[in-house]
């Protein structure tokens, strides 16, 4: 089976991040290797939660890695905590050459998370430029570019490099996906928008994307399929709690 590299938070409650990408990436027959960027007792959506910042053991666990030889054939970043552990991550990433999707996790609703600093966003934008597919949101897309729009601001990134920017959260008409940028073509992949959030669909989305993009698809349609997975999981899952996320093991024999 194809590997696949993992870096994001670990949440024991609210799918999403590792409790989302494992599993997913498992279902569609990859090898999903985890490595923690920070453990949390549940993800931040939450009124409340505690935090293990592991960051400082990520050069041994890294280290470790490279002890075993391990070679990926794919590689997807989510969540980092500061900007010396994204700088080691990209070092990783020079080394392996492997298809990689980054989720430059910033911000969202037009404001950065907290604690994502200047030299954080900077060392993330510096991962993006290493990356054949990125899946920012609007707000996270303006943070990498400057721009305020979402044309000027994809078209920036792909001519430094990027093979694929593909956007997500774009709502139109009461239907939610994304629009996909490559250096030729774009095109916006629409479905059926249930309730008004819910946590961890992002997760879910890069997920679905980077499986299919290991398993031989274009970005194209596998951007498609993504939306398609997230829209049937969040029908599916009941209203009232958001920041549990979305029940995405109800649906996904559908897609596999």
């Amino acid at each position: 089976m194809k590997k696949c590299a993992v870096f994001n938070d670990l949440s024991g409650f609210g799918k999403c991040s590792l409790a989302a990408n494992l599993p997913i990436l498992s279902a569609f027959q990859l090898e999903a290797h985890p490595f923690p960027t920070a453990v949390l007792s549940n993800q931040t959506a939450y009124e409340s939660f505690a935090l293990a910042d592991v960051s400082r053991k990520t050069a041994d666990f890294l280290a470790e890695w490279e002890k075993l030889g391990a070679r990926f054939d794919g590689i997807l970043t989510g969540y980092f905590i500061n900007a010396q552990q994204v700088n080691l991550i990209c070092e990783f990433i020079k080394k392996q050459g492997a298809l990689t999707v980054v989720d430059p996790v910033m911000g969202d609703g037009g404001e950065r998370y907290s604690g994502f600093d200047d030299e954080l966003c900077k060392s993330i934008k510096r991962l993006c430029l290493l990356a054949d597919v990125i899946t920012p949101n609007s707000t996270e897309l303006f943070i990498l570019t400057g721009e305020e729009d979402v044309e000027a601001a994809a078209e920036q990134l792909i001519n430094s490099g990027i093979g694929a920017v593909v956007v997500t959260g774009i709502e139109s008409e009461g239907k939610i996906g994304c629009r996909v940028f490559t250096k030729d073509d774009e095109r916006c992949m629409l479905a059926d928008k249930h309730g008004d959030y819910y946590s961890g669909t992002g997760d879910i989305f890069t997920s679905v994307l980077t499986a299919e993009l290991l398993n031989g698809l274009d970005v194209f349609s596998a951007a498609d399929k993504a939306v398609k997975f997230v829209s049937d999981a969040c029908g599916v899952t009941p209203a009232g709690n958001p920041e549990n996320g979305v029940d995405f093991e109800r649906i996904i024999t559908k897609y596999i």
